[in-house]
């Protein structure tokens, strides 16, 4: 009798351990993807060796998983082959706390203040004169979002403060030796609101950049899902990455209808004796491939200018892309 007790109560020990492991230990969710982007580029604003038709793309692997409920830790790493031959490493973040509020560190990007539905093309005409100093004359408010280098530190904290409000609080910091080549470091509070069809979010940056320059700017973006359209306008100001500092504005309006995405874009950053402004459009309609799940083709156009009243140039830009995705 006391053989078959211990037997039942080691079993049953058994047992439970098992289904513990089966809980603590789910089986992630993987699932990839791959892109391919056909672009073509003309106009002043391209350099000539650069104008024509290119290819890239890439295949992204991801592994998620998520275990608890009232409390929880999730995870996830996102990597990329790309067509070039290199790989990469696109989110790569651990996340830990309860549905009142988590903390996320890692790799990733924290809350978009600037975002434009179907943006499969945006490509704003002063790009290619800023490359070297990453200073786009249409600020977003971004340059403390987050995928910065591998060895910097990135951390958000969320708080859910009910009725649809939620504070975010992000902070990049890093070595000065590490700043010179990673950008910028700082913090980057957000506050959010979403109700029904509405979403709203306001954040700002604060810190420097590589150069020593200060980040200084703040975002604005709010949406509205009418059912058959969603509309979205941003509005953001901050300081570029320049000796002089100069303040930049940046606007925009943006649909999505299906598979549909428009938007406007424009920005005019304010210089000594004048100014630079740029304006896009761009248009893009994802369609279903063949009518295969997964499966989607996806043409897109953009047209933008930038003239800058001080040195009395103006520059062009048109770019078209078909961009064939299928997730597996």
């Amino acid at each position: 009798m006391n053989q078959t007790i211990k037997f039942v109560a080691r079993a049953t020990a058994v047992a439970a351990a098992l289904s513990i492991a089966g809980t603590a230990f789910a089986a992630p969710v993987v699932d990839a993807n791959i892109e391919l982007d056909n672009t073509s580029r003309e106009g002043t604003a391209v350099a000539a060796a650069d104008r024509g038709l290119t290819q890239s793309g890439r295949v992204e692997l991801n592994v998620s998983n998520k275990v608890g409920e009232d409390m929880f830790v999730a995870g996830k790493a996102s990597f990329l082959s790309k067509k070039d031959g290199t790989v990469a490493t696109d989110d790569m973040w651990v996340q830990l706390g309860s549905a009142t509020g988590d903390v996320k560190l890692g790799r990733f990007e924290a809350a978009d203040l600037f975002p434009l539905a179907g943006d499969t093309l945006v490509n704003h005409a002063d790009a290619d004169a800023n490359a070297a100093t990453s200073t786009p004359t249409i600020y977003a408010a971004n340059k403390l979002r987050g995928r910065q280098g591998g060895d910097v530190f990135h951390a958000a904290g969320t708080l859910n403060l009910g009725s649809g409000f939620a504070f975010e609080l992000g902070a990049i910091q890093t070595t000065t030796t590490t700043l010179i080549t990673s950008g910028a470091r700082g913090w980057r509070p957000v506050v959010s609101y979403a109700s029904g069809p509405l979403a709203v979010k306001l954040g700002m940056e604060s810190g420097e950049y590589n150069s020593g320059n200060k980040i200084s700017g703040f975002g604005l973006t709010a949406s509205y899902d009418f059912g058959s359209f969603k509309l979205t306008g941003n509005v953001a100001q901050g300081k570029q990455d320049a000796a002089a500092n100069e303040t930049t504005k940046s606007y925009a309006l943006s649909a999505a209808m299906g598979g549909l995405g428009v938007g406007y874009a424009s920005g005019v950053n304010d210089l000594t004796g004048g100014d630079i402004r740029v304006n896009t459009t761009y248009v893009s309609y994802k369609m279903p491939l063949f009518g295969i799940t997964g499966a989607s083709v996806t043409p897109a156009l953009s047209s933008s200018t930038a003239k800058d009243s001080v040195a009395g140039t103006s520059l062009q830009e048109t770019a078209f892309r078909v961009r064939l995705n299928y997730a597996f």
